[in-house]
């Protein structure tokens, strides 16, 4: 482990994006620091959410105060802090993708298909969303949409780019597992189905 990665950058990276633990150095001055760097997080209303055996660990707002309580206000000694991430609604096509990467992750970890981790080609991506914009029949005007889809899962650290060439290589990361638990996929999927206005997933961000 580098001894010039101090707890700080770890914090610092947190609030940009997970670590993940090929990012050696960050994971194991997480590992070395825990208690440090998960009571900062604590003490300004975040907590560190982490999977050693995924592999992955990212920061999320602690909910201190129930919602039926958080009128009560004049009856705790606290007031609850402002939050410091905000929810970025998901529009429609977001959470379709959401909805079928962690299908497929899910399907590749019950079949416990050859590797550790679920692999898909820009082409895969692209066959899987297609179908789900039948008001386009620009086939160039639906693979930007797909793309930038892509680009924004990027973003999130739920897909991350393995290889340029070709048709490019996304592995997808099992973050998803802890933005859209069995429980939550069944409800959103409920949503979907009835295509209801309030299908759109949330999801932190750190507020800018």
């Amino acid at each position: 482990m580098n001894p010039a990665i101090t707890h700080r950058h770890v914090i610092v990276r947190l609030l940009n994006g997970p670590i993940y633990q090929e990012d050696l150095d960050l994971w194991g001055r997480l590992g070395a620091e825990w208690e440090k760097i998960r009571n900062h997080f604590f003490e300004i209303g975040l907590e560190v959410a982490r999977d050693d055996s995924a592999g992955y660990a990212f920061v999320r707002q602690r909910e201190e105060i129930e919602d039926e309580e958080a009128e009560a206000w004049d009856d705790v000694s606290e007031t609850p802090l402002p939050r410091v991430l905000r929810r970025t609604r998901l529009s429609y096509h977001q959470t379709i993708f959401m909805v079928l990467l962690r299908e497929e992750l899910m399907r590749f970890e019950q079949n416990q298909e050859e590797g550790d981790h679920l692999y898909r080609t820009s082409l895969d991506l692209r066959e899987t969303m297609s179908p789900y914009y039948p008001e386009l029949h620009d086939e160039k005007k639906i693979n930007r949409q797909i793309s930038a889809l892509v680009t924004k899962f990027e973003e999130w650290g739920i897909l991350k780019k393995v290889r340029d060439k070709d048709d490019g290589l996304y592995r997808v990361e099992r973050i998803i597992k802890a933005k859209l638990p069995p429980e939550k996929l069944s409800e959103v999927k409920d949503q979907i189905k009835r295509r209801t206005p309030d299908l759109e997933e949330e999801m932190e961000e750190e507020d800018a």
